[in-house]
């Protein structure tokens, strides 16, 4: 018998289902191994997804303290840890919760010690991941709180580097050490200027909280994870400012009715992809541990491809991986909402994007809108439609987004994410619904 001979069509449809089964096995296995937590009134009120290792600043012997914000106010906490991106085991001596002062500076009366499984001390091998144990803690929605790990001994680092947030660092063990002396701001990493300040090894933050009414998971790139979002009229970067589409929205929810408010984590990474590596684990790689393994999740909010589309995978292929993520979000009884890709384009003699990729953009969100299996739907992309059509690199044209939001081309600015976080219909995450 002759064999067809294989063609290059044929050969990227075999590439896209290898990642594709690769992605679904790797997250079924999640469901067997990592156990989701979400009991009664826990949700997640703050997230951050791993994305890289670092193998420097040298951390053993070191205290990191890291600023985190809840979105809800609740009466216990607890946090998750991961070693996701790192190579070799990680050992934490000690681990402390507080109300953040001041720079790296604790309110002293509120520091509590966290346990884990009982002890003081967590060992964390490659890839794995743990909860602290609950304790009793006042939070408020917004007042930002202090985690400080004593790292005894660490060879590299599980980070997440776009944290738009400065965070710390001292030598020894001064996790319970409400002072800042000696603390000194977490480097930056390349490229500067990009809102690279990153955090180490925290994952998530739960609160305990009997009004809230769930968790709304932001499962997405870095339009959501903030790229540009803090960027000055001088084009400096600038820290703390939480101005992403996602504060925006949590700013929102909060002023809703108590038995309709929900707490929001942010699980985007910068570059990423539905298919394949494009910065750090894909999205069907980490859809278990970013966004099911969260606590209390009634909703997704699924906003990727645009980096798909822009590394040449085709429409059909990222609409293929999307089917499977929304086939596992709602086997789970959770309700995903999908967002349109927005406006990318770039004029010469500026690189990135394609007449190729623009027609992919086009036929993605309208699937998206039409015929995708989602519970509803943000198009973002309606919100960008009034930009100019710029002349691309290829000779080609394409729309861009509104001169007014625009920052760099990809992402929007500060009055972009604004008007973005505003512009979602709230009656998406009803109860009734």
């Amino acid at each position: 018998m002759t064999l067809p001979k294989r063609t290059k069509g044929m050969e990227s449809n075999m590439r896209i289902s290898s990642i594709i089964a690769v992605g679904l096995l790797v997250t079924l296995a999640g469901c067997v191994t990592n156990q989701k937590v979400g009991e009664k009134d826990w949700f997640t009120a703050w997230g951050m997804s791993h994305n890289a290792r670092a193998t420097t600043p040298a951390m053993s012997g070191r205290t990191v303290r890291m600023i985190l914000m809840p979105s809800i106010s609740g009466n216990s906490v607890r946090v998750k840890l991961e070693n996701t991106m790192g190579e070799a085991p990680v050992i934490f001596s000690g681990a402390y919760i507080g109300a953040a002062g001041e720079g790296a500076a604790v309110q002293e009366k509120s520091i509590t010690k966290l346990t884990f499984a009982g002890k003081p001390n967590l060992s964390l091998a490659v890839s794995h991941g743990a909860y602290s144990d609950p304790v009793p803690f006042k939070v408020n929605a917004f007042e930002k709180l202090s985690l400080s790990l004593d790292v005894q001994s660490a060879a590299d680092i599980s980070t997440h580097h776009v944290g738009l947030r400065t965070n710390w660092s001292a030598a020894g063990a001064r996790a319970s050490d409400p002072s800042a002396a000696g603390f000194e701001p977490l480097p930056e990493i390349p490229a500067l200027n990009t809102g690279q300040w990153p955090f180490y090894w925290v994952a998530a933050l739960d609160v305990h909280s009997p009004e809230t009414t769930g968790t709304i998971v932001l499962f997405a790139d870095s339009i959501t994870d903030g790229r540009c979002s803090t960027r000055d009229d001088k084009g400096i970067v600038q820290p703390n400012l939480d101005q992403r589409w996602g504060d925006v929205l949590a700013t929102r929810l909060a002023a809703r009715p108590k038995r309709e408010q929900k707490a929001i984590a942010i699980a985007a990474i910068s570059g990423n992809r539905v298919l394949g590596r494009g910065n750090g684990p894909s999205g069907l790689e980490r859809l278990e541990r970013d966004v099911l393994d969260r606590a209390g999740v009634s909703h997704v909010v699924f906003f990727m491809g645009t980096n798909d589309i822009a590394g040449n995978f085709s429409a059909a292929q990222v609409i293929a991986g999307t089917q499977q993520i929304i086939a596992l979000v709602r086997a789970r009884g959770i309700k995903i909402i999908g967002a349109t890709v927005i406006p990318r384009g770039r004029p010469a003699p500026g690189t990135g994007w394609t007449s190729a990729n623009e027609a992919q953009r086009l036929a993605l969100n309208e699937w998206i809108r039409t015929k995708a299996n989602f519970d509803g739907v943000i198009d973002f992309d309606a919100l960008m439609k009034n930009g100019p059509i710029v002349t691309l690199a290829d000779g080609s044209s394409a729309p861009a987004m509104p001169t007014a939001w625009n920052c760099d081309g990809t992402h929007p600015n500060a009055a972009g994410y604004k008007a973005m976080g505003e512009f979602v219909d709230l009656r998406l995450f009803d109860s009734s619904r």
